[in-house]
């Protein structure tokens, strides 16, 4: 039986530190949601959707790397949900993206994250630990490329999402 291997952490990330909110005459002190919170709550929709897809519906056959791409609609939900980089296996591919989809909510955004932010979520399947390896090489490499390719443009907030084996932990 062939297991899928997840967790969650957030790279390429420069966003402002938040501070104070004035309105009118009055200061406001607001506690928005951190950038490391944010993280944490994404990320676990993601694992939850991920593992609950392949518990429920199919045990999932081959391994992969899915980059989504997407933003957060008005509802908090993600909007625009388009493959960046699909992988050769179409269960791979739909079982990404339907996780991404599922996302409960983003909201509320942290400070600095605009509501026209563009994510990114780089999503690897792997049957042991050999493959985790192979694939998370390639998935550094191939942000690598496209972070340096970008310029200075427009800035994505990538979630990687990867289980490392027990034995790296």
């Amino acid at each position: 039986m062939k297991k899928l291997l997840f967790a969650a952490f957030a790279t390429s990330l420069t966003l402002m530190p938040g501070g104070l909110q004035a309105q009118d005459d009055d200061i406001v002190v607001t506690s928005a949601r951190s950038v490391e919170r944010f993280v944490q709550d994404v990320s676990h929709d993601l694992d939850r959707e991920l593992n609950r897809r392949n518990r429920t519906n199919y045990q999932l056959s081959g391994t992969g790397i899915v980059q989504i791409s997407f933003e957060c609609g008005p509802d908090g939900k993600p909007t625009n949900v388009a493959y960046y980089r699909k992988d050769d296996n179409a269960d791979v591919n739909r079982l990404a993206r339907r996780a991404v989809s599922k996302i409960r909510s983003m909201h509320p955004l942290p400070r600095g994250i605009t509501d026209d932010q563009t994510f990114l979520a780089n999503i690897i399947m792997a049957d042991d630990p050999v493959q985790f390896e192979q694939l998370s090489g390639e998935l550094y490499r191939s942000e690598k490329t496209r972070i340096a390719a970008s310029n200075g443009s427009r800035k994505v907030f990538a979630f990687n999402l990867a289980k490392p084996p027990v034995h790296l932990k």
